[in-house]
């Protein structure tokens, strides 16, 4: 019964909630069965929790965490590791900086095909008991947990694993022979902007094409945003009477690509939850740009795509990788005072900004946008196009109080008000406006959604 101690402590002293129940009970039959392997090298232990009724493939799991001298443990080591999770005060799978090195160390590995499950049955040492577990719980209270691939399979097959860690995203982004293509629109347009020759005719006539994207432009240049008092009834006024050709050029180039790539309908990371924010930011980017002093005054239209796009990464994220990203989305839809970045590393080790900075210099899309992709989490940063990035993490910031924005909490906004020469009233009259705008924001937000 020694593993079964030493799994229940685990669970205990982490602070997982769990429960003892009956294996031949007719409603778990058909839940998922896990067992567990304890294994080591001089790093320390490796928990993995794999299908039951698999074989463990120990060269596998040893080129997926890139620990080739691990080993299974003998009956002593389990009973010396049994004793010292009972006297442990820090919670075993902790990566405290109290921690000295050379102690006791533990990661978790969980196989990828029970990634997509909710409640796990663990399996101990008796025939009959199994604990029971929520498989999202146990990754969210352990941080170093890893999603590991696929190193566990049945008696009679052999596994084909690369030996790459299936949760390094961007190790398996840059291995995808095909990645997405632009949307045509978004292709046409794109080839549009960097046309010197192109009119306003050619631009309306790719639009027309999209009676949503037309409705979406529309709706945007007859807000109060732009005090325009007659009525905007074709893109022709929208562009030369309101909007200006570049701002109706991104804004359509952004519409279109956003439609392309589908997210779940609920959770965190929902499809509308995404396309509220990414609308509401960009129009307040582009108010705040209005409100620069007009010697510094960077171009409206490209703080506007720069603040639809900034999260674009998400997008990719969970079009090219759904199981994790499905993961991902339920952690932080059952936690949400976690931080999106910090999850993401320890999930992934890389982010959203960098899986969309990638697609972005693939696609040779404007610098500007790939680089506020890529840097609008970053603190104090500075650089090329580093006003389109102070531009976006304000708006974050200030959206943040009203409930619309993933913003960081350590981005300071009286700085980045400084560095944008703006004042508290710029920001304050920038927001209400915005603010006003809610019906018809929520209504262009809708349309990214359809």
């Amino acid at each position: 019964m020694l593993l079964s101690s030493i799994i229940k402590d685990l669970l205990i002293k982490q602070g997982i909630p769990h429960q003892r129940v009956h294996s031949a009970v007719p409603d778990n039959v058909d839940k998922a069965h896990a067992s567990i392997s304890l294994l080591k090298d001089s790093e320390g232990i490796v928990m993995a929790i794999y299908n039951n009724g698999h074989q463990l493939d120990l060269l596998t799991l040893k080129a997926l965490v890139e620990r080739p001298e691990l080993r299974f443990m003998s009956l002593q080591e389990l009973s010396e590791t049994h004793n010292s999770i009972k006297e442990l005060k820090l919670k075993p799978f902790s990566k405290s900086p109290s921690r000295k090195a050379g102690e006791f160390n533990i990661q978790l590995i969980i196989n990828e095909p029970l990634s997509n499950k909710s409640t796990v049955l663990l399996v101990t040492d008796n025939p009959e008991e199994r604990l029971q577990v929520d498989i999202w719980e146990m990754q969210i209270m352990i941080e170093n947990a890893l999603i590991g691939g696929i190193f566990s399979h049945t008696h009679h097959v052999q596994s084909n694993s690369t030996g790459k860690m299936k949760s390094n995203l961007l190790a398996r982004l840059k291995n995808i022979d095909h990645l997405p293509v632009m949307p045509s629109i978004s292709a046409d347009l794109l080839k549009l902007q960097a046309n010197p020759d192109a009119t306003v005719d050619d631009m309306v006539k790719i639009i027309s094409h999209d009676p949503a994207l037309t409705a979406q432009i529309l709706r945007y240049a007859n807000s109060s945003l732009f005090a325009f008092s007659g009525q905007i009834s074709n893109l022709h006024d929208a562009i030369f009477r309101v909007l200006g050709y570049e701002t109706v050029l991104y804004m359509s180039f952004g519409g279109a690509l956003g439609r392309a790539f589908k997210l779940p309908q609920t959770g965190r990371l929902s499809m509308h939850t995404f396309w509220k924010e990414a609308t509401y930011r960009a129009a307040l980017c582009q108010q705040l740009a209005l409100r620069i002093p007009r010697e510094s005054r960077p171009s409206t239209s490209i703080a506007y795509i720069t603040g639809l796009l900034h999260n674009i990464g998400i997008v990719i994220m969970g079009n090219l990788f759904q199981s994790e990203f499905n993961w991902l989305n339920k952690m932080l839809t059952n936690r949400p005072e976690q931080a999106l970045i910090t999850t993401e590393q320890n999930l992934f080790t890389c982010s959203h900004t960098t899986i969309g900075q990638h697609l972005m210099l693939h696609w040779n899309m404007p610098e500007e946008i790939s680089t506020v992709v890529g840097e609008h989490h970053t603190p104090n940063y500075t650089g090329k196009h580093e006003i389109y990035v102070w531009l976006t993490q304000l708006a974050g910031q200030v959206l943040k109080e009203h409930d619309l924005s993933d913003a960081d909490e350590e981005i300071d906004q009286a700085e980045l008000c400084r560095r944008l020469e703006l004042n508290k009233e710029n920001v304050k009259e920038a927001i209400a406006a915005i603010m006003e705008e809610n019906t018809a924001l929520d209504a262009i937000a809708n349309t990214l959604c359809a």
